[in-house]
C-alpha cells in the first residue's frame, strides 16, 4: 500500500477452506527470534464468510461459518520500525517496511490455520507500481516441489525500487541486494556461490532453489552488525553497510548450513524450548562452518585458527560460561552472553565427540558420518520424527561406534562445566595451548553509556581507562581500535572532550586473572605438509 507514493504497509489475502466442523482458529504472528508482540503489527483484520469472529487473547481468532466453507482473510502488515534500521539495531526480526523497500520473515507476515501446517498452499505476488522489485523463497512453490502452510511461514519476502537480483547459470540459486555496502554485488554473488557449492558437495546435493536475500542497517560509527536467519529454502541476511567483506565467508557458511541443521536433521523444538538444542542447532553449525570453509580452500590455515581463537577467548572469557543449560531457555533472547554461550558450547563439544569417534572406530568414522545419517534416517521416516535434532543426535552417535554421551550432556550441557580441549584436539598441526591473561574491562558502564547516548557514565576511578585520561562526559565517537572481550590488544578511543576530539588509548585489562585455550599453529610448515594439515582439520 502506498500514500503518496511512498510505501507505507503490505495487503496481505489468504484464501481457504474453512475446517469441517465449522470452527476454524486462525493464529497471528506472535514472536520471532527477539521479536515480541508481533500480532500489534496486524491491522485491519477482516474475513469474509465468517459467520462469527471472535478473540481468543491477542494472537488467536475463533471464526465459525458453515462446513467447509470457503473463507478469504485480509489485512495489512505495517513496520515495526519508524527508521531505517541501523547497526546499533542488532538483527532486525520485526517487520521493515520503509518508504521505498521492505523486508520480512513469513513468521511476521502472515496469519495461518492453527493445526494445518501441512495443507497444500501456493503464492503469488501482485505486481507493485512505481518499479518495485520482488524477490522471495516463496516463489518456489510454484515448481516441482509441493508448498505447503509450512513453507508459507518459514520465508523470507525482500523487496524495494533498487532490489538487485542475480541468479547462477541453472536459475536455482538467485541473489537479492537491497542497499551498497563495501564490496560489489558481483563480489558477494560469487562468494554465496563458492559456499554454497561447498556445502551441497558435503551433502551430496547437486540441485534445488535457493534465495539469499541482503538487506542494508545504517552504518553507525563505533558500531557493526552482521547477522542472518538460515531456512530450508533460503536464508536472508542484515548487516552494516560498512561490514568487512572477509567476515561475510563466515556469516554466508553459518546461515547455508542452516538448510539442514536442525531441520533435515531432526527439526528444532518450538517455543521456549528450542534454546534447549541451542548447543547443536547452532554449535555444531558453527564447526562445520569453519570445517567446510577450509576444506573448500575459501579459508586459510591461518583463517581457520583465527576463527576458532575468537571464539576461545569469547568462550573463556564469558560471564556465562558455566551457567547450566536453564539458564539459556529462560534467557536466550534476553542476555547477550547467553545468546552467544550455545554457539561456542556446542563447537567445543563437537571437537571433542568427532576425536572420541575417530579413536573409538580406528579412523573409520567421524562425526560427518553422524550427521549424514541423522539426514537419512528423516528422510526415510515413513512419519515426522520428534522436532529436536538435539536428541537425535545421541543414540545416532552412538550406533556409528562412537560412546554413550549421557555423561557430558549431563555434565557440560545441562550443568554447564567448563569445557577444556586435550592438546591433540586437531591434531598434529594444530595443538592447544592454555594461557593466562586479564579479563576485559572497558571501566565503564556500558549500558548506561549507550543509554546516554554514547556519553561516558559510571566510569570507574583508577581503571586503565580513566589513568589514559578518559572522564565521564566524554563522548565516544567511534572506537579506532581494539576488539570487545580481548583484553591484550589496545583499545583505542576517539572522544569527544567538549568541543575538542582526542584520542584515548589503554589496555582494557581487568583485575582478575584467566586461562584461555588458544590453537598454534605448527610452524615452518612445507606447502606439503600445509595441503596434508588443511585436508586433516577439515575431515577432507
Amino acid at each position: 500500500m502506498f500514500e503518496q507514493g511512498a510505501l507505507v504497509a503490505l495487503r496481505v489475502e489468504l484464501r481457504l477452506r474453512g475446517d469441517l466442523s465449522g470452527t476454524t482458529r486462525l493464529k497471528l504472528p506472535e514472536e520471532w527470534g527477539g521479536a515480541r508482540e508481533l500480532w500489534t503489527f496486524i491491522k485491519d483484520l477482516e474475513i469474509d464468510g465468517a459467520t462469527d469472529v471472535r478473540e481468543d487473547g491477542p494472537v488467536r481468532r475463533i471464526v465459525e461459518h458453515p462446513a467447509n466453507a470457503p473463507l478469504v482473510v485480509r489485512y495489512r502488515v505495517v513496520s515495526g520500525f519508524d527508521h531505517d534500521p541501523t547497526s546499533d539495531d542488532g538483527q532486525p526480526f520485526k517487520p521493515i517496511i520503509r518508504p521505498d523497500w521492505f523486508d520480512l520473515f513469513g513468521e511476521t507476515l502472515f496469519i495461518f490455520p492453527e493445526g494445518r501446517e501441512d495443507d497444500p498452499a501456493t503464492f503469488r505476488w501482485h505486481d507493485a507500481p512505481d518499479g518495485f522489485q520482488f524477490a522471495s523463497d516463496l516463489e518456489h512453490l510454484a515448481g516441482a516441489r509441493p508448498g505447503v502452510v509450512g513453507d508459507v511461514l518459514e520465508s523470507v519476502v525482500i523487496g524495494g525500487r533498487g532490489l538487485h537480483t542475480r541468479s547462477d547459470a541453472s536459475g536455482q540459486i538467485r541473489v537479492a541486494i537491497l542497499g551498497n555496502f563495501t564490496f560489489s554485488h558481483d563480489a558477494f554473488f560469487d562468494l554465496a556461490l563458492a559456499v554454497i557449492a561447498a556445502e551441497r558437495e558435503f551433502w551430496g546435493v547437486t540441485d534445488g532453489p535457493f534465495l539469499i536475500a541482503l538487506a542494508p542497517q545504517k552504518k553507525v560509527e563505533g558500531s557493526l552488525s552482521l547477522g542472518g536467519t538460515g531456512r530450508t529454502d533460503a536464508f536472508t541476511l542484515s548487516m552494516s553497510e560498512d561490514a568487512p567483506f572477509a567476515r561475510l565467508r563466515h556469516l554466508l557458511g553459518h546461515e547455508y548450513f542452516h538448510t539442514w541443521n536442525a531441520r533435515q536433521l531432526g527439526g528444532q523444538a518450538e517455543g521456549p524450548e528450542e534454546a534447549a538444542g541451542k548447543w547443536f542447532s547452532e554449535g555444531f553449525t558453527e564447526f562445520y562452518t569453519w570445517r567446510l570453509l577450509l576444506r573448500a580452500g575459501l579459508y586459510s590455515l591461518e583463517d581457520f585458527v583465527a576463527a576458532w581463537n575468537e571464539s576461545l577467548v569469547e568462550y573463556w572469557t564469558s560471564p556465562a560460561r558455566e551457567l547450566p543449560n536453564a539458564r539459556i531457555v529462560a534467557d536466550y533472547w534476553n542476555d547477550p552472553a547467553l545468546n552467544h554461550l550455545p554457539y561456542r558450547r556446542g563447537s567445543l563439544l563437537a571437537v571433542l565427540w568427532d576425536q572420541q569417534l575417530r579413536r573409538a572406530t580406528a579412523g573409520a568414522r567421524d562425526l560427518d558420518d553422524v550427521l549424514k545419517a541423522m539426514r537419512d534416517r528423516v528422510q526415510a521416516a515413513a512419519e515426522k520424527l520428534a522436532p529436536d535434532a538435539a536428541r537425535v543426535f545421541p543414540p545416532v552417535y552412538r550406533e556409528l561406534g562412537g560412546p554413550d554421551l549421557t555423561a557430558d550432556l549431563a555434565r557440560f550441557v545441562d550443568q554447564g562445566a567448563a569445557i577444556s580441549l586435550p592438546a591433540d584436539a586437531f591434531g598434529e598441526c594444530v595443538r592447544v595451548v592454555t594461557t593466562a591473561r586479564r579479563s576485559f574491562e572497558r571501566g565503564w558502564d556500558v549500558k548506561a553509556t549507550e543509554a546516554a547516548g554514547r556519553v561516558i557514565t559510571g566510569l570507574r576511578k583508577g581503571s586503565p581507562a580513566w589513568r589514559a585520561g578518559l572522564r565521564d562526559g566524554m563522548k565516544i565517537v567511534r572506537r579506532e581500535a581494539g576488539e570487545p572481550g580481548d583484553s591484550t590488544v589496545p583499545y583505542v578511543l576517539r572522544v569527544l572532550a567538549g568541543k575538542r576530539e582526542k584520542l584515548i588509548t589503554f589496555k582494557p585489562e581487568g583485575e582478575q586473572e584467566l586461562s584461555v585455550q588458544q590453537l598454534e599453529l605448527a610452524p615452518d610448515l612445507t606447502p606439503e605438509r600445509r595441503a596434508a594439515c588443511a585436508r586433516e582439520l577439515s575431515g577432507a
